[in-house]
């Protein structure tokens, strides 16, 4: 048991360290990063590896949802799958509009109220062994040993029970930010939902669903370590 809890502490620290390092990244493009433990599905195959990990709260000190994350990679793409309990609005901390890359659309007002809008991104390092400081983040992406990549996969009005997201990076894909996915079998990858507040219509929509906003405190994440 003893055994048990010291591992968990161990990972729960290092989760809160990558929300922590990877906020470097928002400052310069878009979202991304923090997780969970990972495990491999029963129905693996020889052309495809399926992972599962859990989601974890904002910040990254406990989990949100259990194995709420999947990850299928093959050799030439990653998809990721996301399905979590809807978080109730009001119920968690929100960013403020001002929380965007330099250069990106003013965002609209961030409000609680249903329904409300996340969108999901992702962080694929092709070289996790490469990364600095022994932590995949921001001053690995782009062109460096680890060849870290962002990318936007998704972004959902939430107006269900259950938010299902998803998306697929293909290889050599272009990135928002970085050198574009090239090992998809042997990355690392940290998965990211950002809140953008309750859904807004037209433009400011359009704003809302297509863009990052916030910093790694305020996102519910997972990582997929490289296998």
């Amino acid at each position: 048991m003893r055994s048990e809890q010291t591992k968990d502490r161990t990972s729960r620290a290092r989760h809160r360290r990558a929300v922590a390092a990877v906020g470097l990244v928002v400052t310069l493009t878009a979202g991304a990063a923090v997780g969970s433990s990972v495990a491999a599905d029963d129905d693996d195959s020889s052309d495809n590896r399926r992972e599962r990990a859990d989601v974890m709260v904002q910040g990254g000190g406990d989990v949100y949802q259990r194995n709420g994350a999947r990850l299928i990679r093959t050799d030439h793409s990653v998809e990721v799958e996301w399905r979590i309990r809807t978080p109730e609005p009001g119920s968690y901390t929100y960013p403020t509009p001002d929380m965007v890359p330099p250069g990106s659309p003013t965002h609209p007002p961030i409000v609680p109220g249903a329904p409300e809008v996340f969108t999901l991104w992702l962080f694929a390092f092709d070289h996790p062994e490469l990364c600095t400081d022994g932590v995949c983040d921001g001053d690995d992406v782009g062109d460096t040993a680890a060849r870290g990549s962002v990318y936007q996969a998704d972004g959902e009005i939430a107006d269900r029970r259950w938010l299902r997201m998803g998306g697929k990076i293909r290889f050599g894909q272009t990135p928002a930010r970085g050198h574009g996915l090239e090992n998809p079998l042997g990355a690392e990858v940290h998965v990211a939902m950002a809140p953008h507040g309750m859904a807004w219509d037209g433009e400011d929509l359009a704003i809302q669903l297509n863009g990052p906003v916030g910093a790694p405190p305020l996102w519910f994440a997972a990582i997929f370590d490289a296998p």
